[in-house]
């Protein structure tokens, strides 16, 4: 019997109607971008969709991007009652917060689970002395979010940088393979001439290169 999908509105009607309905439960959904393309924003967005929800939301924050004046741009103070929010300062530091927050998940009405950035401080750490060890701690991060979001049937939410790959014509994730095989999930933003777009670049049933232009308000993604 197929099990029907269930998603989580964004609240931006551009993005939810591109993705049929909002961020879709079960499944790790990678958001990647160059800097400036709204990542963060949809981020807090959908921390505040979930608190509104009287559920919590695990924030997993490596880049000190998470603003509480931004989440109350959005939202009512009560709602961050609701926010787990955590600020690992190294890699081996978010390996322990994603721990922490997939035992959470087992214990408390969590709505969801965000990280972002996934690959910030694993930049930092990887070399090419370490590469396939680090790459090897990374997939088990991404496993253990994908678990997660399987078993209580959440959305699991990791943003990506990005970098000009050799022909200076794409953008590359960082992490490559890595984040790829884990995200079920992958949506493109970009920012061309403050015209912000959102763009499919993988997903499991809806169809790739559609995409959807949004504006960022002081009440988020509109």
């Amino acid at each position: 019997m197929k099990k029907k999908v269930e998603r989580l509105k964004t609240g931006c009607k551009p993005i939810d109607n591109l993705l049929n309905g909002g961020i879709e439960k079960g499944i790790v959904t990678n958001i990647y971008g160059e800097s400036g393309t709204g990542k963060t924003n949809l981020a807090i967005q959908l921390a505040v969709r979930t608190t509104e929800n009287n559920q919590k939301a695990i924030y997993i924050d490596t880049e000190g991007g998470f603003s509480p004046e931004r989440f109350l741009q959005m939202t009512d103070e009560e709602n961050l009652e609701n926010m787990y929010l955590q600020e690992p300062m190294d890699f081996s530091e978010q390996e322990r917060a994603i721990d922490q927050a997939v035992q959470l998940a087992k214990n408390e009405e969590v709505g969801i689970i965000i990280v972002d950035s996934m690959v910030s401080l694993y930049r930092l750490k990887v070399n090419g002395e370490n590469a396939s060890e680090i790459n090897q701690k990374l997939s088990q991060q991404l496993s253990e979010l994908s678990k997660a979001a399987r078993t209580h049937n959440i959305p699991v939410v990791v943003t990506n940088q990005v970098y000009t790959s050799f022909d200076e014509e794409s953008l590359e994730l960082v992490g490559r393979d890595v984040p790829r095989y884990w995200s079920k999930c992958l949506l493109k933003m970009k920012n061309n001439n403050q015209r912000r777009s959102m763009e499919i670049s993988k997903h499991r049933s809806l169809p790739e290169k559609r995409s959807k232009t949004f504006e960022i308000e002081d009440k988020g993604l509109v």
